[in-house]
């Protein structure tokens, strides 16, 4: 029917006797015009709701999207909500969870979906995502590290761009350590720090003695377990020493400490009580944050986390490695091709050799009691770790501001395409230490090449290897660093 006809022209067919039919021809119009416009305002009304409905559903449907609320019903009012929370990437842990019954819920579903909101909001704002700059405390501890050349030189003019690279004898002459001073923390990603210090040492080395005869030669460079405190790095002299290390989500340096150390080593089998023991193992709590600490370092600062974003030249990102070897060199000033390194893993799931026994490594793995655990006390018992791996992540993305994050961007693609090609052409020259061969004489020779190969176990194997096949590249990005910032 259309509601548009007028009402005069409603009249009851002569077939169609109901109700009404026989009413006299005038009070039978009347009583059609008021039918017709009752039934004209009833279809407006519905058209509006049914526009008010669809304008809600499709608001109810964004915000579902946003939040991963996903409608069981399409109905004016929401009948079932189910929630569905994602599992975060734990990287290399690999979980048993299983995601199970999703929770139905009915009227009351707004309160659940405040607390689901929260709880997202949680994981989102988690140790392994991107720390948003409205935390103060972490913005607060956080910097820009600046380029080590510049920074000295603010303070005396004179300073030479590469400072910290000294001789052995003058950095053992006093109790002030000098040199390229690498804090090797264990299973924070150290292997490949101390094979990127190495090979930092070496080409710096070799490249100033070309330049200057009056270069130190070798350039020292510590690289071995020990905390900073141990070492007395606190102590250092900023003007002939650059000091750097890696930091990794707290929870898998935890998780990887356990499998290698107690159960890939030991060959044993994990199990879900001894994972959470270990957890909950007070000398294993904020490990990171005292193992890098400069406990004289700046009495005033209030936190372990101060001491070290601001005693260190840089602090990498483990998750982030590659923008952080970037980073690294930029700050250093040397070329790119110093920070490509074969990964140590390359073993085929191997660690050790070269003189230590051959570990295969187990698969880490947590149950849903286990991330539970990770997620609520843990966090809470190993703050200090947490805040320092935040403030870290903090201070990268500021640290690639201030050297412009375009660069930093071109960079990270060049230094995937030198790492392809040093691939691509030593990996079949590279012989690492595991596994061993099972034939006597063929293990002999197998440790001749793995001496010729790595500078030690599985640290920097393939490193001559990487310094011929990148020789030129390494050469022209030299002089254009030495071209801009001068030797003196």
């Amino acid at each position: 029917m259309n509601v548009n006809t007028p009402a005069s022209s409603l009249r009851r067919s002569p077939d169609k006797a109901a109700n009404g039919s026989h009413l006299p021809t005038n009070l039978s119009t009347s009583k059609s015009f008021y039918i017709v416009l009752a039934i004209a305002i009833g279809a407006a009304g519905l058209l509006f709701m049914d526009n008010q409905q669809g304008y809600y559903l499709k608001t109810s449907l964004r915000k579902s999207n946003e939040n991963n609320i996903g409608l069981a019903s399409s109905s004016s009012t929401t009948d079932i909500i189910q929630l569905r929370v994602p599992k975060e990437a734990d990287g290399d842990i690999v979980s048993n969870k299983d995601d199970g019954e999703e929770p139905q819920l009915e009227s009351e579903s707004v309160v659940a979906i405040s607390e689901f909101e929260k709880k997202t909001d949680e994981l989102k704002a988690s140790p392994l995502n991107n720390i948003s700059p409205a935390d103060t405390s972490i913005e607060q501890k956080s910097r820009a590290f600046p380029i080590w050349i510049n920074n000295r030189r603010a303070v005396d003019n004179n300073s030479r761009p590469y400072g910290w690279c000294v001789s052995e004898d003058l950095a053992s002459d006093d109790e002030s350590p000098k040199g390229l001073l690498f804090v090797k923390v264990h299973k924070s990603g150290s292997s490949t720090g101390a094979g990127v210090t190495l090979r930092i040492r070496d080409g710096l080395s070799r490249r100033l003695t070309h330049l200057n005869e009056t270069a130190p030669g070798n350039c020292f460079a510590h690289y071995n377990h020990a905390t900073a405190s141990e070492l007395g790095f606190e102590k250092r002299d900023p003007s002939q020493s650059f000091l750097w290390s890696i930091v990794r989500e707290p929870a898998q340096r935890t998780l990887s400490h356990y499998f290698y150390y107690h159960i890939s080593k030991q060959n044993n089998k994990a199990t879900e009580d001894g994972i959470m023991a270990v957890l909950k193992s007070s000398e294993k709590q904020n490990y990171q944050s005292k193992y890098l600490d400069l406990p004289s370092q700046n009495e005033q600062s209030s936190s372990s986390t101060e001491r070290i974003i601001n005693g260190y030249d840089f602090v990498a990102v483990n998750e982030r490695m590659q923008e952080s070897l970037v980073v690294l060199a930029m700050l250093a000033q040397i070329p790119l091709t110093d920070v490509v390194v074969f990964s140590s893993k390359i073993a085929g799931g191997y660690d050790g050799g070269n003189g230590k026994s051959c570990v295969k490594l187990k698969n880490k793995w947590t149950t849903p009691k286990i991330d539970e655990y990770i997620h609520g006390d843990y966090q809470s018992v190993n703050k200090d770790d947490y805040l320092l791996y935040n403030a870290a992540q903090r201070s990268l993305d500021k640290t690639i501001d201030a050297l412009g994050r375009h660069r930093v961007e071109e960079n990270v693609k060049l230094l995937r395409s030198l790492q392809q090609q040093n691939d691509e052409q030593c990996a079949s020259k590279v012989t690492m230490p595991c596994p061993e061969p099972i034939d006597e004489q063929e293990k002999r020779e197998h440790i001749r090449l793995v001496k010729e190969s790595c500078y030690f176990s599985d640290i920097g194997c393939g490193h001559a290897c990487t310094d011929e096949v990148l020789a030129d590249y390494g050469e022209k990005e030299w002089a254009s660093i030495t071209s801009s910032y001068g030797q003196g």
